[in-house]
């Protein structure tokens, strides 16, 4: 047996690990993540090929895309795999770890055992198909990534499989006793047209699915693939563990027999058809959970519970599924939706009982029901990362995880905020952060929010339309271009949107009536309400089938547009239940075509001094610097102090939308391989006194935050020159900061 010593081993290899490996590499740590497949990407990989889900909620949540780590693979996979090539992803997900000095790989590796002291794990032992070696993986800290916590269960921390009664939590979900039923796993299988005849002849232990419910219960469409039969889905009723290969078999005899029915009963258009390729390895959902310092229930993610140890955010619904899977005579999910994104606790990710145990991703502390919405993977990988960072400084602290949560909360949040870690709601509050007490100044800013544009679509309003922006007490009057077919009133309704993290419709707080008193286009105005402080205000103009609105490619932050459209509407309805019908499910964002109502507004909300608010991200306004709109030149950011001050880095955190949905690798496309809004090229120059000196020059940048490490010195000024954006006819920055 041959031992391999590091500060920090991280066992699982899918998003969570990942990010949990590289961000503790990053804060220096040595570590050795162990994956038992040969490749990277858990459920995302090749060999599974879920798609990759998180807080946007295939975009219904606004302003929720994953930063951090995660948001580094969206937007390099966004460049890199615009075509959704899942081999392509696997690669990116490959050189990602690899290009981590810190990080050493070990892949086809299963651990088989750990070694304890107490209720300290001391190292793992594992196997190496291939090469048959063995090896003793020993470390200070132990990141439980593999889903399924073989870690953490040869360890004797606490764990929970099945579902707990609403008596254990309080929750209205959870069944009125506590069973051991689970979410099912699911094979997936994509097809491809050939262009010319092909058959199939099903093997003898494929499924006859006219002898089945599923005939009956689910939509059978010959041009789906993928992620679209998610349904066929089993096990929930057996053991995820020891049942894994039962599960498997069942799930492939009944892949084969759908494919047999669409290619072979005469009744789809699949002549040209064949399979591209089924996968043999269960996408499963759901085992053990771990128990924590704190375990996630359904109140929290409903209620959006503001915890005080916030390190991360989720978006999707809480989404359970029968235990009898396909076979079910009920839809195939129940969810439900909160107001917008809800927030993680720091407590989820440790053991209760081992002192040196981290989990993350879908073995974290959470009860069944709120696992049925942190269980997607762009969750589970920033969990992932804020794990990572947390072993990272408990090694540094020499101190256990949970005296992290006593006596260091504040410094770790900080460090993750600093990453950009995926947290909302957190102001930076670094004391090392030389950019806090500098003057900021700015060669422009956008002064109105203005949306006309030359390039017009004319919106008929048969359906409610709604809009919003940040509301400061600078813009009391808007102007709308309208168009009326003849004399008619127009009812407004205005809105908050309640919560800083929330972007739809919530309190309704006055209306107005919009007299149209003639046929044509014209501006009309509107009187704003008096807020008692600035937020962000929701405007729905009521169904009027006599006036037309009209919509423009111009894009602005912070500012959104939607069609009320209601859940019935949905595809398939009998694959969703939707439990709880929350206002977020009547709207659509028109942002999905980069579109908005074409409105003015005077504003003051995108001044210089937003560089230095302390959030990077929107969180009840923009928090963001935007020049004038549609500026040629270039823009310049000067930060000044009164005193000279000794620099050595320098951190840009710029605009890169995240608003967008990228979630989906294998089939979401945007219409662009970079976002417009990320500023491509820039230079920083440093000035003392009459002295310039340029000590970064950056082209064809395509990400969000840039940490330049610079040589020592002592500076009056720093001057950041933004010299073109990808696309943007605006330059917009989040912070910067400097050390």
């Amino acid at each position: 047996m041959r031992e391999i010593k590091k500060e920090i081993v991280v066992v699982g290899g899918g998003l969570a690990g990942i990010c949990s490996a590289i961000a503790a590499a990053r804060a220096g740590k040595k570590v050795s993540l162990v994956q038992n497949r040969s490749v990277l990407g858990g459920n995302s990989s090749s060999e599974v090929r879920v798609w990759v889900c998180g807080a946007t909620k295939h975009g219904v949540n606004r302003y929720a895309r994953e930063t951090g780590i995660m948001g580094e693979l969206f937007l390099e996979n966004q460049f890199r795999n615009p075509q959704g090539n899942v081999f392509q992803w696997d690669l990116l997900l490959l050189e990602k770890v690899k290009k981590e000095q810190n990080i050493e790989l070990y892949l086809n590796t299963e651990v088989l055992d750990v070694t304890m002291e107490g209720n300290k794990i001391v190292g793992v032992v594992a196997r190496t198909q291939g090469s048959e070696e063995v090896f003793q993986f020993l470390g200070d800290y132990f990141i439980d990534c593999t889903g399924d916590g073989t870690v953490g269960a040869n360890a004797q921390a606490e764990f929970h499989i099945g579902r707990e009664s609403q008596s254990t939590y309080g929750e209205s979900l959870a069944p009125e006793l506590s069973d051991n039923e689970l979410l099912g796993s699911t094979i997936l299988f994509y097809t491809k047209d050939t262009g010319e005849k092909t058959k199939f002849i099903a093997p003898t232990f494929a499924k006859k699915i006219q002898d089945t419910s599923i005939i009956k219960n689910r939509t059978l469409n010959p041009t789906d693939s993928g992620c679209a039969y998610w349904w066929i889905e089993w096990g929930g009723e057996l053991d995820t563990i020891k049942d894994n290969e039962k599960i498997r078999d069942e799930l492939l005899s009944v892949v084969y027999g759908i494919w047999d029915y669409i290619k072979n009963s005469g009744e789809y258009d699949a002549d040209t058809l064949d399979l591209e390729w089924v996968g043999t390895i269960p996408g499963k959902r759901e085992s053990r959970r771990f128990i924590g310092d704190y375990v996630l229930t359904q109140q929290d993610i409903e209620k959006q519970t503001f915890f005080e140890d916030r390190i991360a955010f989720g978006g999707w619904s809480i989404d359970l599924h029968p235990a009898t899977g396909m076979y079910t005579q009920a839809a195939g999910a129940r969810h439900v939706v909160a107001d917008g994104i809800y927030h993680l606790p720091y407590r989820m990710l440790y053991s209760k009982n081992i002192e040196n145990l981290y989990f993350a991703g879908r073995n974290v502390s959470a009860s069944h029901v709120a696992f049925g919405t942190i269980r997607v993977m762009a969750t589970c990988a920033i969990l992932g990362e804020a794990a990572g960072t947390a072993a990272a400084m408990a090694h540094n602290l020499n101190c256990t995880p949970r005296e992290i949560y006593q006596h260091h909360l504040v410094e770790y949040q900080q460090e993750l905020l600093k990453n950009d870690g995926s947290v909302i709601g957190l102001k930076n509050e670094d004391k090392n952060d030389l950019a806090k007490e500098a003057q900021v100044f700015v060669t422009s800013e956008l002064e109105e929010i203005n949306t006309e544009s030359e390039c017009l679509t004319k919106q008929s309003l048969e359906k409610g339309q709604g809009f919003q922006f940040y509301k400061t007490k600078k813009n009391n009057k808007l102007s709308i271009l309208l168009e009326a077919t003849g004399a008619t009133c127009l009812e407004v309704d205005f809105y908050l949107t309640g919560r800083k993290e929330n972007y739809i419709p919530q309190e309704k707080i006055t209306s107005e009536t919009i007299q149209l008193t003639k046929a044509g286009r014209q501006w009309h105005s509107l009187t704003l309400p008096e807020l008692s402080e600035e937020q962000t205000i929701f405007i729905v103009l009521k169904e009027n089938v006599n006036v037309f609105t009209f919509l423009s490619p111009t894009v602005i932050p912070g500012v959104l547009s939607f069609i009320e459209d209601p859940i019935q509407e949905l595809k398939q309805p009998e694959l969703h239940d939707y439990a709880r019908k929350s206002p977020i499910l009547y709207w659509t964002n028109q942002k999905i075509n980069r579109k908005n109502v074409v409105f003015k507004v005077e504003t003051d909300g995108y001044s210089g001094n937003q560089l230095l608010n302390g959030y990077k991200r929107p969180y009840g306004s923009p928090n963001l610097w935007v020049s004038q709109l549609n500026s040629k030149k270039s823009e310049k950011i000067t930060l000044s102090w009164k005193k000279p001050q000794k620099i050595s880095e320098i951190i840009l955190t710029l605009n890169d939308e995240v608003n967008e949905d990228l979630v989906n690798l294998h089939h979401h496309r945007t219409p662009f391989e970079i976002m417009p809004e990320l500023i491509k090229d820039y230079e920083i120059w440093a000035i003392s006194g009459n002295d310039r000196k340029l000590l970064v020059k950056v082209a064809n940048n395509r990400v969000r935050q840039r940490n330049h490490k610079v040589d020592s010195q002592v500076v009056d000024q720093i001057e950041v020159q933004l010299l073109e954006t990808n696309g943007s006819s605006f330059k917009s920055v989040f912070e910067v900061r400097v050390y």
